[in-house]
């Protein structure tokens, strides 16, 4: 296996970390924008949009790359089949996003989904092959590149999508901003890696059956989880509308903020894990797993307390049925958080069949459910489907499958996450329990109240632990 410095590792999450603060602070600012010189049923309309595309993304070459972050680059031959393994699919996709968008904008009823659907699709041949030379940056642990080429693109995407928004080009703005990205991000990657692949029409079929199972694993589990995730969207699009979709999607994006941020890590974990020996991927494995509680957990209580005056102040009055569906969506993000590291850790030690099975599984369980907690429940309902069986659910059923195995203890993988998730409950309770009548004393009571709570619980608890390893972690990084 191969040594991995520590101080490698630091730099690499501090500019990931650093790459995604950009991102999500551009994105951020661009949505305040977005809301106001759009209606929610444009964002509906998009989200139906995505429906189509998120589904396609799973099968490109992105997907199909990551055996090569796992295997290695000795193999040429292999690199050379999975690179044009991804050109082909790259081209199939293309052809296939179209036909599905011809058939969602049957299924909604908005002839409108098509043509941006069409649109859109013309991404897939632009990004085609720039999924491998991401994996060259990923395995290299060459995560600045890696950055910089997504913060970029994500800075045309969404600076793009408000300058056109404003200009009058409504819904449209989604579409040509994200060729834009598309085009910027594949240029950018090319260029950093530096990797001269080969293209062949018809790849080595020797290699393709060596990494055949592990692909399709991949491919499996991505598209496994996008019938889990986005089943919610399209009952909802279908059932409800776009209107009632564009509330449900501003909300589910809010709450999974800090869970994207965790999903950007996982690429250095996903690195990391595929190096080391198995003593050395526990370890890695519990302090990961303890980071995204630790850091999260908080955030999330806070977010909690401040969503029923913020969220109308920054996007409008309008928004004011996000808060709720917000406030419950964020049980699925944070449970999330630590599926998707799991997950990652199932991929690296090589079970991605039982992140795959996983995943299908739920699937039976998770689309019916969705439609009857929109019938009895509305919007409020499908979103506390969506935290009590694919949130906290799901995220047992993982921890359970993860210790099976691996035969690592059950108790290692969960203790670490324990202490920071009782005490953001137990806080918040606390913080919403206040008797506050004044509404801008209560504005800022409560998220302090949330905040030095948090601080001094697992700080006592832990008896100086945590705070001790955030201070070392604080102390390396600024070294590294």
């Amino acid at each position: 296996m191969a040594k991995i410095n520590p101080s490698e590792i630091l730099k690499s999450g501090l500019w990931l970390s650093s790459g995604f603060g950009v991102t999500k602070s551009i994105r951020f600012i661009a949505q305040i924008f977005l809301v106001r010189l759009l209606t929610p049923e444009q964002f509906g309309i998009w989200g139906m949009v995505l429906v189509v595309t998120q589904l396609t993304a799973l099968f490109k070459d992105t997907a199909i790359s990551g055996v090569l972050v796992q295997r290695g680059l000795k193999n040429k031959t292999l690199v050379n089949t999975v690179y044009s393994l991804g050109i082909n699919v790259s081209v199939v996709l293309f052809l296939l996003q179209v036909a599905l968008g011809y058939g969602a904008a049957r299924f909604f009823q908005e002839p409108l989904v098509f043509s941006l659907t069409l649109c859109a699709s013309f991404s897939l041949l632009i990004s085609a092959g720039a999924g491998c030379h991401g994996a060259v940056l990923q395995r290299k642990m060459q995560f600045r590149e890696v950055a910089i080429a997504s913060a970029c693109s994500n800075a045309i995407r969404f600076g793009g999508a408000v300058t056109l928004a404003a200009l009058g080009y409504g819904v449209w703005s989604f579409a040509i901003a994200k060729l834009g990205s598309s085009l910027v991000k594949t240029i950018l990657r090319a260029r950093f890696s530096g990797y001269v692949f080969h293209y062949h029409p018809i790849p080595d079929r020797e290699s393709l059956k060596q990494v055949g199972g592990f692909i399709s694993s991949l491919v499996g589990i991505n598209l496994a989880v996008y019938v889990n995730t986005n089943g919610d969207n399209l009952l909802i699009g279908k059932m409800l509308g776009a209107h009632a979709l564009g509330f449900y999607s501003l909300a589910y994006q809010l709450a999974m903020l800090p869970m994207f941020a965790f999903a950007e890590m996982n690429r250095i974990n996903f690195s990391v894990l595929s190096q080391k020996n198995a003593a050395d991927q526990q370890r890695y494995l519990g302090k990961m797993l303890a980071l995204c509680a630790i850091t999260s957990a908080p955030f999330y209580g806070i977010a909690f307390v401040v969503a029923p005056w913020l969220i109308p102040l920054v996007y409008g009055a309008p928004w004011q049925p996000v808060v709720k569906l917000f406030q419950i969506i964020l049980i699925f993000a944070y449970a999330r958080g630590f599926m998707s590291i799991l997950g990652t850790a199932l991929n690296a030690l090589n079970h991605p069949e039982v992140n795959a099975a996983i995943n299908w599984l739920l699937i039976p369980i998770s689309l019916p459910a969705f439609y009857f907690s929109i019938q009895l429940g509305g919007l409020q309902g499908i979103a506390l489907t969506t935290a009590l069986t694919m949130g906290l659910g799901a995220s047992l059923w993982f921890w359970l499958a993860t210790s099976r195995v691996t035969r690592w203890h059950l108790w290692t993988l969960v203790q670490p996450v324990v202490l920071p998730t009782m005490a953001t409950i137990l806080v918040v309770a606390m913080a919403m329990g206040l008797p506050l009548t004044n509404g801008t004393v209560k504005y800022v009571v409560q998220p302090l109240v949330v905040g030095l709570g948090y601080i001094t619980l697992v700080s006592i608890i832990s008896r100086g632990q945590i705070p001790h390893m955030l201070l070392n972690l604080s102390k390396q990084t600024l070294k590294a």
